[in-house]
This record gives C-alpha cells, sequence and structure tokens, in this order.
C-alpha cells in the first residue's frame, strides 16, 4: 500500500489541478492525509497545520464579498472546503500528534494532541451562532468521544474529569445532532425537517414522535454509558485483574464522491411579455421541466403560452453526494499470538462522514440554488432577447422563407448561447476525495502480548485489521487503522 500512497503523492505534486492557486487548499488537505495514512505523522501534522491556518484565511472572506460575484460561476471560485472538512483537519492533526506520542514517547506530542482537541472545540463553537436552530452540522461526536480518550490517555485527575464530561455531552450530542443522520435515526426525514420545532418540545415527546432508533445508535449509547460509568467509580482493581486498556481508531472506506446533479429554475418574470413567451415556446421550443410538465404545455397557442412558461426552467448542474454505502453493524474479533479466539466485541460507529457529507453537500446546494438559478435566468433571459431581436430582424412571424430563416437563424443563436451558459454554470464538485466513509472506535482491556484483529462484517466476509503489540500500562494504548 505504501506504493500507492507514494503514487498518490506523486500525482499531487505534478497535477496542473492540484498547482493551481485556487486548489492549494484542497491539495494540502489531499497530501497531508496520504502521509498521515503512509504514516508520516509529522510531516503530514506540518501539511495539516498548513492547511488549518489556509483555511482560517479563506474563511474570514465575508459574505458581502462573495455577494460581488453573483454573475460568475461558483466553480471559479477558491476552494474553501466544507464546515466538516475544515472540522476534520483537527482531528487529523491530534491523531497524528497522538500516534506519534506512541511511536517517539515525546511528551510534547501527547499535550499537542491535548491542544488540538481544543483547537477543535474552539472551531465549533466559532460557527455554532451562526447554525442554530438548524439541523446543519455545527457539533461533533467524534470530537466529544475521541477528545475524551486522549483525556483519558493524559491521565491527570483533571483530564479524566474532562474526560468524563465529554462521554456526557456525547450522549447530547447524539440526540440533539445525529437524529438527523439515517445510520442513526429511523425517522431522521421528520427530525430534520421538524427541527426548529424540537426544542419547544420535551425529550420524551420528541423521542416518541421524532425518533426511531437504529442498532448502531443503540450500541453507541451502550458505549457512552459504559463509559461514563466507568470514570463515575472510585475503586480501584486489584493489581493482579488489571489489563491494559486499548483503543482502537477505524477509518473505513472512502467518502462518497461529490457528483453534478441537474436542477432547474423557473423563467416566470418572462412571462409578462406574451410575444416574448409565445417566441420562446414555439421557436425556442423551451418546454416545462421534467419535474414540473404540464401536458399541453406551450404547443396550446398564445393563450397558454405565458401560463407555460412559468413552469419552464432552464436547466443548471448543482453539487450533491449520494451516500450508497450506509455503515453496518461490524465485530471484531482478537486472536491471541496462539490463534485463539479471546475476545468478540460490536466496534461502535462514532462518525458516518457519508452521511454528513452528504447533508452538508445538499444544504450548501440549498443555500446557493437562488443565486445561482437567478443568475443563469438572467443570462437565459440576455440570450432570449438577442435571439428575438434576430428573430424579428429577420421577419420572423411572417409567412414564407423569412420565417422559416428567422426562426433557424433566431434557434442557432440562442442554442449557441445556452451551450456556452451552460459551460460557465458547471457544478463545483471539489471535495477532499480522502476522507474515510466512516470512523469507528471501540475500547477493548487486553493483558500485554501479541494480538491479530479481524472485522467480522457478516457471516462470510472478514477483513484482516493485521497486528498489534500490546504493553503493561494504565493509560489508553491508541491504534490507528485504516481500511479501503
Amino acid at each position: 500500500m505504501t506504493g500507492a500512497y507514494d503514487q498518490g503523492l506523486q500525482f499531487i505534486e505534478k497535477s496542473k489541478f492540484y498547482q493551481d492557486k485556487d486548489e492549494k487548499l484542497l491539495a494540502l488537505m489531499e497530501k497531508g492525509m496520504l502521509l498521515h495514512a503512509k504514516g508520516e505523522f509529522e510531516i503530514s501534522s506540518l501539511t495539516f497545520d498548513e492547511a488549518r491556518t489556509l483555511s482560517a484565511q479563506l474563511y474570514t472572506v465575508s459574505a458581502s464579498k462573495k455577494a460581488e460575484k453573483t454573475f460568475l460561476n461558483d466553480n471559479f471560485d477558491i476552494f474553501y472546503g466544507e464546515i466538516y472538512e475544515r472540522s476534520m483537519l483537527h482531528f487529523y492533526l491530534s491523531l497524528n500528534a497522538i500516534l506519534n506520542f506512541q511511536k517517539t514517547g515525546k511528551r510534547d506530542d501527547l499535550f499537542k494532541a491535548r491542544a488540538e482537541v481544543l483547537a477543535w472545540d474552539s472551531f465549533l463553537s466559532s460557527i455554532k451562532e451562526d447554525r442554530l436552530g438548524k439541523s446543519v452540522y455545527k457539533n461533533d461526536l467524534l470530537l466529544k468521544i475521541y477528545g475524551a480518550k486522549i483525556h483519558e490517555i493524559v491521565g491527570t485527575r483533571e483530564d479524566k474529569q474532562i474526560a468524563l464530561q465529554l462521554y456526557k455531552d456525547a450522549s447530547e450530542v447524539l440526540f440533539k445532532n445525529y437524529n438527523t443522520y439515517p445510520t442513526f435515526n429511523l425517522q431522521y426525514q421528520s427530525f430534520k425537517k421538524d427541527y426548529d420545532k424540537l426544542a419547544s418540545q420535551s425529550v420524551a415527546e420528541v423521542k416518541k414522535k421524532y425518533i426511531q432508533e437504529s442498532d448502531l445508535q443503540k450500541n453507541i449509547q451502550e458505549y457512552l454509558a459504559q463509559n461514563i460509568a466507568r470514570l463515575t467509580k472510585t475503586s480501584k482493581k486489584k493489581l493482579i485483574d488489571i489489563k491494559t486498556p486499548v483503543t482502537l481508531v477505524i477509518e473505513k472506506g472512502m467518502i462518497a464522491e461529490k457528483v453534478a446533479d441537474k436542477s432547474y429554475y423557473s423563467l416566470d418574470f418572462l412571462s409578462k411579455e406574451p410575444v416574448v413567451a409565445l417566441f420562446v415556446a414555439e421557436v425556442l421550443g423551451l418546454m416545462p421541466s421534467r419535474n414540473s410538465y404540464n401536458p399541453g404545455g406551450a404547443f396550446a397557442g398564445i393563450a397558454v403560452a405565458s401560463l407555460a412558461l412559468k413552469t419552464i426552467g432552464v436547466g443548471f448542474e448543482l453539487p450533491k453526494i449520494i451516500n450508497n454505502s450506509p455503515p453496518k453493524k461490524q465485530m471484531l474479533v482478537v486472536f491471541d499470538k496462539d490463534n485463539k479466539e479471546v475476545l468478540t466485541k460490536e466496534i461502535p460507529l462514532i462518525n458516518p462522514l457519508g452521511d454528513i457529507a452528504e447533508e452538508a453537500v445538499f444544504e450548501g446546494s440549498a443555500w446557493i440554488y437562488t443565486r445561482v438559478g437567478f443568475r443563469l435566468a438572467a443570462k437565459h433571459a440576455t440570450a432570449i432577447a438577442a435571439s428575438f431581436a434576430t428573430y424579428k430582424a429577420f421577419g420572423g412571424g411572417k409567412k414564407g422563407d423569412n420565417n422559416f430563416l428567422a426562426k433557424n437563424a433566431a434557434l442557432i443563436q440562442y442554442m449557441g448561447a445556452a451551450k456556452l451558459i451552460e459551460e460557465s454554470e458547471k457544478a463545483d464538485t471539489r471535495y477532499w476525495s480522502t476522507l474515510p466513509n466512516e470512523i469507528r472506535l471501540i475500547d477493548i482491556d487486553l493483558v500485554p502480548g501479541n494480538y491479530h484483529l479481524e472485522i467480522t462484517l457478516s457471516p462470510t466476509e472478514k477483513m484482516s485489521l493485521g497486528d498489534i503489540v500490546v504493553t503493561a500500562q494504565d493509560s489508553p494504548l491508541l491504534f490507528n487503522v485504516r481500511k479501503n
């Protein structure tokens, strides 16, 4: 696999696309992830740190400045990254630091891991205010649970108290924010639809009317309850019973691709001009879009031409993610050096990144729909006016060859303009493609020794996670595994 990572890094270095200054943040994200997967944690952290600094600078670009670009394609803008992508930079900076600490024993890396968790929390706090009352991504279950684990590894009394509070906070985040995802809630659509109304209802009412917990949610609730109970207890085990606490952070799959999805925008403002409406319907042949088709439509004549035009939608693209790989139940199986099974346990799903990305891109597309649609409609209106002028100049509307020539001249002119408009309005499908589709985290206790790990996906499907060496220690020992 190292060769594949090297090839990916070479591609980023040589690609004209990634060398474009507008794609610098994306290039840094992809490069940092490949270096992380390759095990070069320090270089990866330097790359991610540069990406984080750049993303903060880019985020200071005000909405008013973006509004000035109304008549430009969003795709021509600098890549800013989705909020969940920028959030994940903090996770990987912390993960690299803790992995490097366990590799080298440098205490500075341990404290870097904790400091990054605090920076991550600060980042999310800075965006919450703008997203209050909305179901969109504004809090992260991974921050709470992984952050708790980092504080446990640091191990001071204060850190353990912080870890306990983070596990409690995670339960609240799961309830308030993650029930919008199909992975955790089978009634996620109604939960999301009425999200702004939920604050006025009791927890019992919300659970009854809007939540049907999936097995994956029940599993993570149990996981959180166990950790809260463990840290609440004050009694200590006898030394003879002590095993090394082991935490596995498992990155699995590749996040779903961002693609272009066809949308439509109405030209109803042109319906105030009946002559133009008839020209658009009969000469240019614009018909009601597939999602607003009205039988009879434009061909019913001048009496309905204006009405038909109200349902005509000019097509354009918006980005969309379709998460076709929903997370499923997974079991961890641990074997000792003699290949004897010593433990089997379900692996809690912490971050369904596929769900998060799908929702984030949908929300973003919904936000820019009117802006892009208006810009597109304005361009088409200009093209229609120009072709209508050509139509009239060639004698359109009269009998004979002139009318035939006028129709063809106008149609050819409009089709050429429409093609240019379409090319200028391609959807922005840039995204951090090397992110995993899901992140899972599991805690197990093992006596010191050598172990082999496997994931059971189904009775017939298994996946090796490789080998680990567990040493004797009181604080959790963290291992990271990436499987595509």
